[in-house]
């Protein structure tokens, strides 16, 4: 049976993904979706992220990575490339923060800290969704993120903010790669996207149409659709 490590975006936890475990687990797969930082919030180094949770997998994996998650996808990559037999990257991007990118990580430490989370939300929300997401799935998404202890988002913020430029690995990523992004996407948007597809060996692209940052929230059904043909292809 293959394993699915689900890998969510910030800043939520596992419950990120509820529109897909019961999906992917009827459709014969092991669903393994941590949440992130996981044990010890303080630590804010996404290698050390992916050493831990390599521990908890026992064997190869699918690592399906949205955003925040992606970046830990790239560094699972680097430490376990002969245990991943496909990837599933989405809504994320290989570069690194430029200078403005990290400046803006910093202020939104400070926000977290200083201002509390509303402000935080307020400021973050309007990025994150399409136009058309129902008012019921920004709800849920505030729902679990405001129950994320203040401590473990700043330790997110800083573990993206310091992530290694993945643009070089993509060469090295020598596995069928799926690569969705929400045709909405505001935060890394379909370019990012396409940008990915180009320097994978295997790299294939698909756009979700009616999403945006959160494709997997916002439009579950597609988004499974185009995860289970992928891995149905690949790993036939």
């Amino acid at each position: 049976m293959s394993v699915l490590l689900l890998l969510h975006a910030f800043p939520f936890d596992a419950r990120m993904w509820e529109g897909q475990e019961a999906v992917f687990d009827e459709a014969g797969y092991e669903v393994i979706a941590p949440s992130l930082p996981g044990r010890g919030a303080a630590d804010s180094s996404l290698s050390s992220w992916a050493a831990r949770t390599l521990d908890l997998l026992p064997g190869d994996f699918i690592p399906v990575g949205v955003s925040m998650g992606g970046y830990l996808a790239f560094e699972l990559w680097r430490q376990a490339p002969k245990r991943i037999p496909a990837i599933v990257l989405a809504d994320t991007r290989a570069t690194a923060d430029d200078e403005a990118g990290r400046a803006a990580r910093d202020e939104t430490i400070r926000v977290l800290r200083e201002d509390g989370f509303d402000a935080f939300w307020e400021g973050l929300a309007p990025k994150l969704f399409a136009a058309g997401t129902s008012p019921e799935t920004v709800a849920r998404a505030r729902e679990i993120a405001a129950e994320q202890p203040v401590e473990s988002l700043v330790a997110s913020v800083e573990a993206m903010r310091d992530r290694f430029d993945s643009t070089t690995t993509l060469a090295h990523i020598k596995v069928p790669a799926l690569v969705l992004v929400g045709k909405e996407d505001a935060v890394t948007p379909p370019l990012a996207a396409k940008e990915i597809v180009t320097g994978l060996v295997e790299g294939r692209y698909a756009e979700i149409a009616g999403a945006g940052h959160l494709s997997p929230l916002e439009r579950p059904a597609e988004f499974n659709e185009e995860v289970l043909v992928f891995l149905h292809e690949v790993l036939a």
